[in-house]
């Protein structure tokens, strides 16, 4: 047998296999729950490829596989997976490999049964906080007691003795819940937990800066926004709202990398400050040390911004301007077309049945919906991430452009009834480069429209609402943010396929060039890239694969009919 063991067990640490001894030698246990747990710690090595003994007794070693196990890919039901995720949660706590073997579903404290009863007036958030009484319940901890040193050994339980997906997620979120209740449950602890922001600690917001320094900004983002079109100093045209905001989110990461790299926050008076080239080596190394020392494109945008400030509002010298210059060079992280991640993603689609899944997920998807309405808006939006994903596998435009979608201005018949052609046109302006877009969509994406317009669509908003994809303010259309986590679950539970709205562009270049190699006019086209240099750069190389196949099947229909010829001397 290979050695395949796993290079992070210590030498004393239990194995799986040790448990199924355990397990099986456990006569305290009735002989069937011995055989459930013994079959799922079984089931456990088959799904990981791996011998048992291989495999450390660690729930959180398998965080990653449950996670991702979905039954069109493992040929086991949801049942299943349920039942072997509990049994071997369970066999791990039975032989002592997590300690506190009742962590999560103990009965209630008398004082916590208290507490959850009165939170019946905040609906479901009691619901949410419900582990954390549970945890504090099985270790004996009164709600009076509960503070952030609590919170953490919840924190490292999850994170150590449970198959939770997201445990940092799901604790942060356990911590919001709870301070909310403070503040609308009667009775509930007055103490508020801390929660850890490790995505944006390092951000100084922009208000805590000297008021030069803040007063300089306001001009910075006016003369961005270009209202006043004779005014030379500014661009060309003015920047996109988006293209505002990013570039503002940057400025102040470069401002609070000075302050937190030492310099106090009084001695920053103006923009000009964080372009003097020092300056500038002072923040970039800043964000290289959070990242290892490797470059990523988020430092490289702050490069760059940097960079453009200096030229177009400090109006350095070319010399300043040539040292920022090579600063950009040296941190770019020579990222070209797609990321390692989106290639990764792309994979998926290398199988047949994925892509069958995806390209049947709207049909599917509406087909559940017709089967199990009920008039509730919970229907209606999973009609609505059916139209979606439709949508974005014929007509794949960015996000913004997908929510922005308003019935009369973009959705155009050519005649009323239904055999009429129906195209959406998005007028360049409101696309990131300009280029006007135009699909006709096929009649079954049609028919799935209509009956989105007219069964769902009115179930969205208590008035009517232009927006393909309203929100749920009033004359508002739905944020990307939201339909692109709704994608993304529904999507994955349907299918067991990692998607994001942005994903669907490269997806849909992967499989056109799949099966035209070489069809980047056609990409470009479909994607709407203003050159081919960049759909090329993107894409290169993506259909070398299929491009192989075609040249195999070339070559053996080539064979096939040279045999099949009469030889010399034959008739």
């Amino acid at each position: 047998m290979p050695d395949n063991r796993n290079p992070f067990m210590t030498n004393d640490q239990l194995t799986m296999a040790a448990v199924l001894q355990k397990v099986e030698a456990d006569t305290a246990l009735k002989s069937q729950r011995r055989r459930n747990l013994c079959s799922a710690i079984r089931a456990l090595g088959k799904l990981m490829d791996k011998d048992l003994s291989y495999l450390p007794a660690q729930p959180g070693y398998y965080r990653k596989l449950f996670k991702e196990l979905h039954p069109e890919h493992c040929g086991l039901s949801r049942s299943r997976i349920a039942n072997i995720k509990s049994d071997v949660l369970f066999a791990l706590k039975r032989v002592g490999c997590i300690e506190g073997a009742r962590t999560y579903m103990v009965p209630f404290t008398e004082a916590w049964q208290v507490l959850w009863d009165k939170a019946v007036v905040a609906g479901r958030l009691r619901r949410d906080v419900s582990r954390m009484m549970h945890f504090c319940s099985a270790q004996s901890i009164d709600p009076g007691d509960v503070d952030d040193i609590v919170a953490d050994r919840l924190r490292n339980a999850m994170v150590d003795e449970s198959f939770v997906n997201d445990p940092i997620r799901t604790h942060k979120g356990i911590l919001r819940t709870w301070n909310k209740l403070v503040d609308c449950v009667r009775d509930w602890p007055q103490v508020k937990l801390t929660i850890s922001n490790d995505r944006d600690d390092y951000s100084i917001p922009l208000d805590q800066f000297p008021q030069s320094f803040r007063n300089e900004v306001s001009a910075l983002v006016k003369q961005w926004e270009a209202k006043d079109i004779l005014d030379d100093t500014g661009p060309i045209k003015p920047l996109k709202p988006r293209t505002i905001k990013s570039r503002l989110y940057r400025l102040r990461q470069a401002a609070s990398a000075i302050v937190l790299s030492g310099t106090p926050i009084e001695e920053i008076p103006s923009i000009a400050t964080l372009v003097e080239v020092e300056a500038a080596k002072i923040i970039l190394r800043f964000y290289l040390d959070r990242a290892h020392g490797k470059p990523t494109s988020q430092i490289h945008g702050i490069a760059v911004l940097l960079k453009t400030l200096a030229r177009h509002w400090v109006r350095v010298d070319e010399d300043h301007l040539d040292a920022l210059k090579a600063l950009c060079t040296k941190v770019d992280p020579g990222i070209k077309g797609l990321t390692t991640k989106n290639r990764d993603r792309l994979r998926q689609f290398d199988d047949p049945k994925n892509t069958c899944l995806l390209l049947d997920f709207p049909f599917r998807q509406m087909n559940l919906v017709l089967s199990h309405d009920e008039g509730r808006r919970r229907d209606a939006v999973q009609a609505q991430i059916a139209l979606a994903v439709a949508l974005l596998l014929m007509m794949p435009v960015r996000a913004s452009n997908l929510v922005g979608l308003h019935i009369e201005r973009h959705i155009q018949r050519t005649r009323s009834g239904k055999k009429g052609a129906v195209h959406v046109v998005i007028p360049g302006h409101e696309v990131k480069n300009e280029e006007d877009l135009e699909f006709e969509l096929p009649k079954e994406v049609v028919q799935l429209l209509d009956r989105y317009l007219n069964d769902y669509h009115p179930r969205l908003t208590d008035e009517p609402s232009p927006w393909l994809f309203p929100g749920r303010s009033p004359g508002e259309h739905k944020a990307v943010i939201t339909l692109g986590e709704q994608v993304k679950a529904h999507v994955f539970k349907a299918t067991g396929l990692h998607m994001n709205l942005h994903l669907f562009r490269h997806t849909a270049a992967k499989l056109y060039l799949d099966a035209m190699p070489g069809g980047y006019e056609v990409v470009r086209r479909l994607l709407g890239h203003k050159s081919s240099d960049t759909t090329v750069r993107f894409y290169a190389g993506m259909e070398s694969k299929s491009a192989s196949r075609h040249y195999d099947d070339v070559i053996l229909q080539l064979h096939r009919d040279l045999k099949e010829q009469p030889r010399d001397g034959q008739l």
